[in-house]
């Protein structure tokens, strides 16, 4: 459905979707951490969007074949903002519980904000996925690695616990936890199976 949006709309409409979707979560952790927007003060971001924008717009259907290549590419880089985000808030002296909110937020804050551009439902209002739930046990992830000063391990372990995740949920069809869900202990059943 994201896709097939983008394709009835304009080349600048595009853009504007690739700039939201890679430094929409960023630009909203600047704005928390009220620092200049990184994305756009430093020039190569826009330019790398641009580029990646036109291949992607000439190339798009062939890129996309790989269907589960595109998902796990995602779930790269969504660890790798969620340790960027948590990382950069804990540097600004954010406390546990607020850089784990900005990791997650700088994870999934550009789809989020592509979704409603686009007139969708963000994901994380809906039955299905787990982005925001991955992007959150990234960060709470690397909150305790960092915290016992393993820096680089809890760098790397973050993002390989990212996609880790999204290949489990993928594989096993797992949906995020619905609000009925935490009434009974049927959804954890369910998983065992």
């Amino acid at each position: 459905m994201f896709f097939r949006c983008l394709r009835k709309a304009p080349f600048i409409g595009v853009l504007l979707v690739a700039v939201l979707l890679g430094f929409g979560g960023s630009m909203l952790r600047d704005i928390l951490l009220d620092t200049p927007i990184n994305a756009l003060t430093q020039g190569r971001y826009m330019t790398t969007v641009m580029v990646c924008t036109l291949l992607g717009a000439l190339f798009g259907n062939r890129l996309l074949q790989p269907t589960w290549l595109i998902l796990m590419l995602d779930a790269l880089v969504m660890g790798l903002f969620a340790v960027i985000g948590t990382e950069k808030a804990f540097l600004f002296g954010m406390p546990t519980s607020s850089s784990i909110l900005i990791g997650t937020i700088t994870a999934i804050g550009g789809g989020i904000m592509a979704d409603i551009l686009l007139g969708q439902r963000p994901d994380i209002m809906s039955r299905g996925p787990w982005s925001a739930s991955i992007a959150l046990v990234c960060a709470a992830w690397f909150v305790f690695a960092y915290g016992q000063g393993w820096r680089g391990f809890a760098e790397v372990s973050s993002i390989a616990l990212a996609v880790s995740l999204k290949a489990m949920v993928l594989w096993r069809n797992w949906e995020a936890p619905m609000p009925e869900h935490l009434k009974t202990v049927d959804w954890l059943r369910g998983r065992a199976r």
